[in-house]
């Protein structure tokens, strides 16, 4: 719990116990929607409202606590922003979505090539079918 409390302690953001239960249900599933926050959280948290959760969402991501992936099909997901800069691999078919580690040193390299635009990060999606789904004959 003291690694997502100090999560906050670099904005003016306080530590309410709704923000902590949401950032701790993130940091537990690594990327997880909005309605599986609030379903996970509303066992706890009865009187929590979903407008709540969006908003505490929206606050934390603005502050660049959390970031919000756009994924292809699929809800949108949250993940902790403050790691060690990765890429996704997305299954088509039941959505689940990995982290991995490459280096983009070849995009990144391209676009600096590009006038006019200059190149803060890269974002990898790679979309397929996981070993589970294939173990079950989906997505063939």
């Amino acid at each position: 719990m003291e690694k997502i409390k100090s999560l906050l302690e670099s904005t003016p953001l306080k530590a309410t116990p709704q923000r902590l239960a949401i950032l701790k249900e993130i940091s537990k599933w690594g990327h997880i929607d909005l309605d599986s926050i609030y379903k996970n959280l509303s066992r706890t948290f009865p009187s929590m409202s979903l407008a709540t959760v969006y908003k505490n969402l929206h606050t934390l991501k603005e502050y660049g606590i959390i970031k919000e992936l756009n994924i292809d099909n699929l809800k949108n997901k949250y993940e902790i922003a403050a790691q060690k800069k990765h890429h996704h691999l997305v299954c088509k078919v039941c959505g689940e979505i990995t982290d991995i580690f490459l280096e983009t040193t070849e995009i990144t390299k391209q676009t600096q090539n590009m006038e006019h635009f200059d190149v803060d990060y890269c974002e990898v999606f790679c979309y397929g079918v996981c070993e589970k789904c294939k173990e079950k004959g989906k997505g063939n």
